[in-house]
């Protein structure tokens, strides 16, 4: 039995609950999905309601739910947001690759390594100085990887972040999903709120906020462990503290678009070719950063 599907699930909250073993639930045939409407954005159509359901239809569209390799990538442009006013700062292209092992009481751990390039806008080229659009100064950009970091997800697919990444502390605040039917994909939307909070520096607001989309084959049915993805981001966040932004100058929002695939080698090819450049051990053997001491987080 996969210890993710949702019968696994269904059932445990169920036990939970009634405080009575449901085990028969396991075996329960599940339900085909109503039919999609021709066109249309639908809150909700064709999304079971049962939670446990909801969790593992998040983790097979973002994650997985068995064990194994899971690669995002992203792709777009920063912004400065001063009001409604949106100055083109950079482009970004952003690689994450994580482990996924779930547990057998319904919650999940990762293990997940993160590695984000700039460029100036419409250049192509990683870049290692960019000029600050508000002020006119030039700032060094970092060579600012991400983790390894351990992160455990509760059962309902809460994100419970470690004490520390990279030396910073963060608290994290997880919105519900929200669900969407679009014709033959369905879709739902990310909101994670957070602070990082860096010793000798100001605090910094991260919204990191998505719209993922699967095909509704693969994301509503329970035997599919990797359901293909793709994904819209909208991020609003506080300035990266290495733009050496002043205070009261707006904020900073990325538009992107992304996709997870299976393999390091299915990443774009311009963001290997960086990971080539910039980290030889990290081409040559993309899984071994995941054993590294934990780098100090820059942003």
């Amino acid at each position: 039995m996969d210890m993710n599907d949702e019968t696994l699930l269904i059932g445990r909250r169920a036990m939970i609950a009634s405080g009575l073993a449901l085990g028969a639930a396991a075996a329960l045939p599940v339900a085909a999905a109503p039919a999609a409407p021709a066109s249309g954005l639908m809150r909700e159509q064709g999304v079971p309601a049962d939670p446990a359901a909801r969790s593992a239809i998040v983790r097979r569209m973002r994650h997985r739910t068995d064990t194994g390799m899971v690669f995002w990538w992203f792709r777009g442009r920063n912004y400065a947001q001063q009001g409604a006013m949106l100055t083109p700062m950079c482009e970004l292209i952003f690689g994450a690759m994580a482990k996924v092992i779930p547990n057998a009481d319904g919650t999940m751990d990762l293990v997940q390594y993160e590695l984000g390039f700039r460029t100036a806008p419409d250049s192509g080229e990683r870049a290692e100085k960019l000029r600050n659009p508000i002020t006119g100064e030039m700032v060094d950009v970092p060579f600012a990887p991400v983790g390894p970091s351990r992160v455990h997800y509760s059962a309902d697919n809460v994100v419970q972040l470690p004490p520390q990444i990279g030396g910073s502390r963060f608290t994290v605040e997880h919105v519900p999903e929200l669900f969407y039917r679009l014709g033959d994909q369905i879709c739902f939307q990310t909101h994670t709120r957070a602070v990082s909070y860096v010793p000798g520096a100001s605090d910094r607001v991260l919204n990191d906020m998505s719209m993922i989309c699967s095909p509704a084959a693969e994301a509503l049915n329970p035997r599919v462990k990797f359901a293909s993805a793709t994904a819209h981001g909208s991020d609003v966040t506080d300035y990266a503290r290495w733009w050496k932004m002043p205070p009261g100058l707006g904020s900073q929002t990325l538009r992107s678009v992304g996709q997870k695939v299976r393999r390091f080698e299915d990443m774009p090819r311009d963001w290997i070719a960086m990971v080539a450049k910039a980290d030889p051990a990290m081409a040559a053997n993309p899984l071994s950063v995941l054993e590294r001491a934990e780098a100090t987080y820059k942003n």
